[in-house]
């Protein structure tokens, strides 16, 4: 029994030697490999975060006095030592880089996640002097700005954008992300007038003469012709015929005399809508089809618009300061300005017939346009374009020779007088408008009744009633209500 306990007590051993010199040789490995530390600067207790403007400097003072110190990124943050507590940090370009500082012994004493950026306490404090009503807040990222909050008019954010981008230097590095609190929605009312007053006079004989010159007959007749308006110019025709008998003359004449007055009014009054800085477009008018160009028998078409144009871009510089950007525009179609392509007759050379050749006639346009920008109040009114323009044309047309006799020649040559006066004025009244109900609306065709058969033929009415009765003053309880009485 002693033998056998001291058998397993020797095997115990054994193994227990076995197992110290196993553990002793894994003993190295192991410890090496926890002594690996990985420190990332903001994960352990010292770390801190600084935010450093561009281009300025702090001081930092340490708890011990420090041996090392390392920078991440040396390009946008410099670190000077002027003593072993006293450290300056200087931020050279807008980014990210930490510091590290550690004491003779190799110990981390303090790190520093920084952060380099633009310092916008005076842009901050600039904006609210220049412009006291609004709220901007300024942030940045980087060597950016950005600009959040809101203001009351678009004017105010651009102002405030230029500001930012005059205080950082360059335009691109400003992001403007402004709102505007009230969208002011601007009704322009156009009236667009152009007089044409046109005066015409004409002053001509037409005469005939029948004479018997012995054995011969004279048959004259003449035509005075007013060029100034576009005729041709007239003559004399004679036929001869011989052996007439008799005596002399039979001589007639008429006189022409002709005026003519006549005027001509265009008038647009549209009313457009739109946004502060927003544009708008109006046409009343038409379109006509121009040729421009032609590629395998096939002709390109393109259509031109003419009548009255309007465009405009209101800006709502504040509650009472409008700045428009008008465009206006009044055309018609003028066969006097046309072009014509093609020609008339050719002569086939195999068969000899006249072939007639297909014209094309394009219409030219007489233009009256003006372009302004104006700053008005809302409600007031200005005259933005004023055109008076006067063409005169006078002609003297007759027969050679015989209108240049004194006396005689006056019946052989006309006289015509063209005045033609035209007068354009445009008148422009910027408001500033808020939706309403359509309870307040109204449409043309509000409160129209047709006529009745009768009402058409005996009558010859057009409608039977037309138009909004005049709203009274709604009606109202009187004595005492809200409660039901006995």
């Amino acid at each position: 029994m002693n033998r056998a306990r001291k058998i397993l007590t020797a095997s115990l051993g054994a193994v227990f030697a076995s197992l110290t010199a196993f553990s002793a040789a894994m003993t190295p490995a192991a410890a090496q490999a926890d002594d690996v530390v990985i420190n990332r600067g903001g994960d352990s207790q010292s770390s801190r975060t600084l935010t450093l403007a561009l281009d300025k400097a702090v001081i930092i003072e340490l708890p011990q006095a420090a041996s090392d110190v390392l920078i991440s990124n040396p390009s946008k943050v410099d670190a000077v030592i002027r003593s072993s507590r006293r450290v300056y940090l200087l931020g050279l370009e807008a980014g990210q880089a930490n510091a590290f500082f550690f004491d003779s012994r190799g110990e981390q004493i303090l790190n520093l996640e920084i952060i380099v950026e633009r310092d916008t306490a005076g842009l901050d404090s600039l904006l609210k002097k220049l412009m006291p009503d609004a709220r901007i807040t300024v942030d940045t990222v980087n060597a950016n700005v950005i600009l959040k909050g809101s203001v009351q008019t678009s004017s105010d954010a651009s102002r405030a954008q230029d500001v930012a981008a005059r205080y950082v230097g360059d335009p691109e590095l400003v992001m403007n992300m402004l709102s505007i609190r009230d969208q002011n929605q601007v009704m322009l009312k156009v009236r667009i007038v152009e007089m044409q007053r046109r005066l015409v006079k004409q002053l001509g004989v037409n005469g005939s003469a029948f004479a018997r010159l012995d054995d011969a007959i004279l048959n004259t007749s003449w035509t005075s012709s007013f060029a100034a308006s576009g005729s041709a110019l007239g003559g004399i025709d004679a036929d001869l015929v011989t052996n007439g008998i008799g005596d002399i003359t039979d001589l007639d004449f008429m006189f022409n005399a002709f005026e003519q007055n006549g005027m001509i009014k265009t008038l647009a009054e549209p009313t457009l809508n739109s946004l502060s800085g927003e544009a708008a477009t109006f046409l009343a008018g038409g379109e006509f089809p121009v040729p421009v160009g032609q590629d395998d028998g096939q002709v390109t078409i393109e259509f031109k618009k003419f009548g009255v144009s309007l465009g405009f871009r209101p800006v709502v510089l504040s509650k009472n300061r409008i700045n428009l950007a008008i465009d206006t525009e009044v055309s018609e179609i003028s066969r006097a300005n046309s072009f014509t392509l093609g020609s008339g007759t050719t002569i086939d050379p195999d068969t000899g017939n006249p072939t007639v050749s297909s014209v094309l006639t394009i219409p030219g346009l007489t233009v009256r346009r003006v372009s302004n920008v104006v700053e008005l109040p809302s409600g007031g009114s200005m005259a933005i374009a004023g055109l008076l323009q006067e063409n005169i044309q006078t002609a003297v047309e007759g027969v050679p020779g015989l209108k240049d006799v004194s006396v005689l020649g006056q019946l052989f040559r006309s006289n015509e007088f063209i005045n033609q006066e035209t007068e354009l004025v445009v008148i422009v009244t910027p408001y500033l408008v808020e939706p309403t109900t359509m309870a307040n609306l109204t449409d043309p065709s509000e409160g129209f009744v047709p006529p009745s058969e009768i009402q058409s033929i005996v009558v010859g009415k057009l409608q039977s009633a037309y138009g909004m009765k005049p709203r009274g003053e709604p009606r109202t309880l009187q004595g005492p209500h809200g409660f039901i009485l006995d």
